[in-house]
């Protein structure tokens, strides 16, 4: 039997290069969701090799085809030292060729296992790569169940756990969080998806979870808040007893903030004088709590008429947290409160009672022991905390 012409015209591209050039972190990955939630075990070079060739298919294509890069392209995007770019796509290869996906039924206990490719190949300076076909229901004309991200999100990122955490953000991305379970049984038992296994590492080895948010959840969100449209990530543990037996992950998007003017809290800013994008700044970067807080501070003492910069003292004071912030203690009782008259040993200082909290009482004593002196006037201290956040963002922002 002949080909048809669409699969000749395909057959006779197989072998052409593919340019990696700046658009192709543009390019989109697009994965079943069955194929995100698989089992497997990859490095972050040998995902991110598999990612730039997926981001290739063409949403036409019927069949899997050779897929034939210049090394020189694959150096920069996955980030090989040009000197030994051969050996190490050879290494990154043969861990490709050696290790299996598999995807499983946890309710029937059924499962299959894959290859991830059936051909690898460097020779006169180019690099080749086909997918095994058994994976063509999972890349190939997909329809309903996919999960679709560009590939530029997670070619800078270093940690593989970054990267398939990325991926289930993105399969939940419209709900806005996900819950998934620690323990294997507590995770069977709820109908929680199995962290571990969607994860890619041993439960046994990160059995404890301050190993594990120390080496697999903290690095893995530093990178999604860095790289990708994922901006603020939050954590809530969910305990049996004294152990932490599931997560529930909740994110903010670029795409929440497009809405921002439509929020509350976004007219009270600019109604102190905080500007559009220092808005979305802060949004992106702290929770509604945070803000909500601090802003009751700035407030209270713009009605006082003690600011002269409301809107600046707004942000030093979210930046720093005035409402709740991690300051040495010794100067003041936890227990002593300006505005309250039975304090029983009140600090013998001029400007205790100008403090709207003891919060900002401990913030004014450490501003004076950086500075070595006493501030003569509130308004002083609050000059010299919005000096001090200026000088320390600027310097920021020349590194």
């Amino acid at each position: 039997m002949g080909l048809t012409v669409g699969q000749a015209a395909e057959a006779s591209h197989q072998l052409d290069l593919i340019p990696l050039n700046e658009n192709t972190p543009k390019l989109r990955v697009a994965k079943a969701n069955a194929l995100v939630e698989a089992q497997f075990e990859l490095t972050s070079q040998e995902h991110k090799l598999l990612l730039v060739a997926m981001a290739q298919i063409r949403k036409d294509q019927t069949q899997f085809h050779e897929q034939v890069f210049q090394v020189q392209d694959l150096v920069e995007h996955l980030e090989l030292n040009p000197k030994n770019a051969y050996r190490d796509l050879r290494r990154i290869s043969k861990g490709i060729m050696s290790k299996q996906v598999t995807i499983r039924n946890d309710d029937t206990g059924e499962w299959r296992m894959y290859q991830w490719v059936s051909k690898a190949y460097c020779e006169r300076g180019t690099f080749g790569i086909k997918f095994s076909e058994e994976l063509k229901p999972f890349l190939i004309g997909l329809v309903g169940r996919f999960t679709l991200y560009e590939l530029g999100r997670i070619l800078r990122m270093k940690s593989n756990y970054a990267i398939r955490l990325y991926e289930l953000f993105q399969q939940y991305r419209k709900f806005g969080n996900r819950v998934v379970g620690l323990d294997p049984k507590l995770a069977a038992r709820n109908g929680w998806d199995n962290f571990s296994k969607l994860m890619g590492y041993n439960h046994e080895t990160y059995e404890r979870f301050a190993n594990l948010n120390q080496k697999v959840l903290q690095p893995a969100i530093a990178q999604i808040e860095q790289f990708t449209e994922f901006k603020k990530v939050y954590v809530k543990k969910i305990k049996h007893g004294r152990k932490t037996v599931a997560l529930e992950f909740e994110w903010k998007t670029i795409d929440t903030l497009e809405d921002l003017p439509n929020h509350p809290l976004y007219s009270d800013l600019r109604a102190l004088g905080v500007t559009d994008a220092t808005c979305r700044e802060i949004f992106s970067k702290f929770d509604e709590d945070r803000i909500v807080r601090n802003l009751a501070l700035a407030k209270a003492h713009h009605r006082s008429q003690t600011l002269s910069n409301p809107a600046g003292w707004f942000v030093t004071a979210v930046r720093e947290n005035y409402a709740d912030p991690e300051l040495p203690l010794d100067a003041i009782a936890q227990d002593q409160d300006p505005k309250t008259e039975s304090t029983k040993s009140k600090p013998e200082h001029p400007l205790f009672h100008d403090c709207a909290t003891p919060a900002e009482f401990r913030n004014l004593v450490a501003a004076e022991k950086e500075r070595g002196e006493r501030f003569s006037s509130y308004s002083e201290f609050l000059n010299y905390s919005v000096n001090q956040q200026v000088e320390r963002y600027q310097g920021s922002s020349t590194d």
